[in-house]
């Protein structure tokens, strides 16, 4: 009897330690697939690469080689951007503080907007600035969107969309201690081009 005792004891002793390493089995389980969920969270928050130019091509009416521009901008939304390139960053890796030299050619970043459903557009405003006799000139300022279906540039309630509408050429002026600057904003948002590059060219008015 004693030893049917025993016998039983050691039966229910060794059921429990199964069944504590079953229910151990499972919190590993759970804690493995939570760990698997992470890269897929990190991949939904992948971004698109928009490439964007600006081009100085001013010359200077009253006697010099030409006009530099720097380049500023405002308006963005640190949420809208994701790694190093973004417009409101320094050059390499955006546009801020740019200063770029007449017929330098192009200066184009590959600007990195959040792929995201809840996204939208993301936009900023970039502004070319001059200097004339030691005075500061903002010039107009020009507003880029970009997004996953159309990317756009405006100013002045003038723009254009891509693969929508063609390059649009803005007259504008700017006044300077030196007089009127007249100047075109060529726009262009790679209508015509296989590359849906947004590109922005500041040269002196051109009569059409």
């Amino acid at each position: 009897m004693m030893k049917a005792k025993i016998t039983v004891a050691i039966v229910l002793a060794l059921s429990a330690s199964l069944a504590l390493s079953a229910c151990s089995g499972e919190t590993t389980s759970t804690s493995s697939a939570s760990a698997s969920g992470t890269p897929i969270s990190r991949e939904a928050a992948s971004s698109f690469t928009n490439p964007f130019s600006v081009e100085n091509q001013l010359k200077d009416w009253w006697g010099g080689s030409g006009i530099p521009i720097t380049w500023k901008v405002s308006e963005t939304v640190k949420a809208d951007w994701d790694g190093n390139s973004r417009p409101d960053h320094a050059p390499p890796n955006g546009f801020q503080g740019l200063v770029q030299e007449p017929f330098s050619g192009p200066y184009q970043v590959g600007l990195e907007t959040v792929r995201s459903f809840f996204a939208g557009s993301q936009s900023f405003v970039i502004t070319p600035v001059i200097t004339i006799d030691s005075q500061t000139i903002d010039l107009q300022p020009i507003v880029v969107s970009f997004s996953e279906y159309e990317k756009k540039l405006s100013t002045t309630g003038v723009g254009c969309v891509t693969y929508d509408s063609p390059s649009q050429i803005v007259p504008l002026t700017g006044k300077t201690p030196r007089g009127i600057l007249a100047y075109d904003v060529v726009l262009d948002c790679g209508w015509s081009l296989i590359e849906d590059a947004l590109r922005i060219l500041i040269r002196n008015y051109q009569k059409l």
